[in-house]
């Protein structure tokens, strides 16, 4: 039985709505109120993106163009994205909420989602409030968190949109009143859907959630594909989607900041030699390679900037990774655009011990563990793992392509 102090309840999802506008005033706390518009990056279409509240009520909107802002909203704030602050603030929220809960999953990119197993956790807070201050507490307020409670992530989230902003008043939809909270709202909030097929719902005057569960699951599958399936078994309630945390993966990282800013080759070189050394020298990377170094950097003029760089060969050594670099970045564009005032480097897909030879005889487990290495030094390379095996389909067959059959090995 549950007790009225904890609702029936098994997912929490916090969501930060316009996150990268919020990151910015994160930074600058005298914006909060003011009319924001996020702009395109170097290269991109100069159109609204995103833009505040305040700056819609003066009548912005995002695909309009950038040189239309300011007779619009003259006192409008325009920005360029920032992927790097974002990114780190997000590290930062993702790093504070799985001490309140082990098991968090974030979101796509930088949607601003993240949800909460709460499976367990009522024996550790006693009541739902001290987990809600938990939450709260593992988020600056103002990035205007917002809070919801479910049997299921899709609730989870439709109730933290709902909800109202900056944590003051959680949203609770208990399993029992799933069905009857989202039979009222709109079939836009099932953004599992492509974009086409909720038009067509509405088309077919399918224009909330409750005229979506009235519909025969045979016609919704059959019109819209295993999506639309999906969709009618969330509409009526049974969302059984695991909350999945994020794989951790193994690397070493290290920083610096600089008073004067960095602008030449020879000076990015100098920071990164310090960074290498200081790296290498760890004893997570002791007898092992690198595959993979990613540059982020904070520029002089606001804004960011990070490059991700994959080697052909596993490095296992400072010089090598040092020659690699600086092959990099001596292209054409290589350096940031700007003059760099804080650099990190990330060493990752970090190998097994380099230069060894292992015996003739081995033992199976041995062997095993040294091809899941080389799969994850090729997925690092190519992006996916092109090792395949043959297994045995048709043996009764008289055709020796239809015996067997090449499948990818799942390692």
């Amino acid at each position: 039985m549950r007790s009225a102090a904890w609702p029936d309840v098994r997912v929490a999802c916090l969501w930060i709505a316009q996150l990268p506008l919020r990151v910015e005033i994160l930074r600058h706390p005298a914006w909060d109120g003011r009319p924001l518009v996020l702009g395109g990056a170097p290269g991109e279409r100069k159109v609204v993106q995103l833009c505040s509240p305040e700056a819609e009520a003066a009548g912005v909107w995002p695909g309009l163009p950038l040189r239309e802002v300011v007779p619009l909203c003259p006192g409008a704030i325009v920005l360029q994205p920032d992927p790097v602050r974002t990114a780190s603030v997000l590290e930062a929220v993702l790093a504070d909420l799985q001490r309140v809960s082990p098991l968090v999953e974030p979101g796509e990119g930088d949607d601003g989602y993240f949800f909460l197993d709460l499976r367990g956790l009522q024996g550790m807070y006693g009541e739902l409030a001290a987990l809600e201050e938990a939450i709260r507490a593992a988020v600056p307020p103002l990035l205007r968190p917002r809070l919801g409670f479910a049997n299921g992530k899709f609730a989870a989230a439709v109730a933290a949109r709902l909800a109202e902003p900056g944590l003051s008043k959680s949203r609770m939809v208990p399993a029992s009143e799933t069905r009857a909270f989202l039979a009222p709202l709109s079939v836009r909030h099932l953004v599992l859907l492509e974009p086409e097929a909720l038009q067509r719902m509405e088309l077919l005057g399918v224009r909330t959630i409750g005229d979506l569960a009235a519909l025969p699951f045979n016609a919704v599958q059959a019109q819209f594909g295993m999506p639309g399936a999906h969709a009618w078994r969330l509409a009526h309630g049974k969302d059984t989607d695991p909350i999945v945390a994020r794989p951790v993966s193994a690397s070493v990282q290290d920083g610096l900041r600089f008073d004067d800013p960095l602008g030449s080759i020879e000076a990015v070189m100098a920071a990164i030699d310090q960074l290498l050394a200081h790296t290498f020298s760890q004893p997570a990377l002791l007898g092992r390679s690198v595959r993979q170094v990613r540059l982020r950097a904070l520029l002089s003029d606001g804004t960011s900037w990070e490059r991700l760089y994959t080697f052909k060969e596993a490095l296992s050594t400072r010089d090598a990774a040092r020659r690699a670099l600086k092959s990099k970045l001596d292209l054409p564009n290589g350096l940031p655009p700007a003059p760099i005032e804080e650099l990190a480097l990330e060493l990752l897909g970090l190998g097994g011990e380099a230069a060894r030879q292992p015996g003739l005889f081995v033992a199976r487990a041995r062997q095993l563990a040294e091809i899941a290495d080389a799969a994850r030094q090729l997925r690092a390379r190519y992006g996916r793992v092109p090792l395949y095996h043959a297994v045995e389909v048709e043996p009764w067959s008289r055709i020796p392509e239809r015996r067997w059959a090449l499948v990818t090995c799942d390692l």
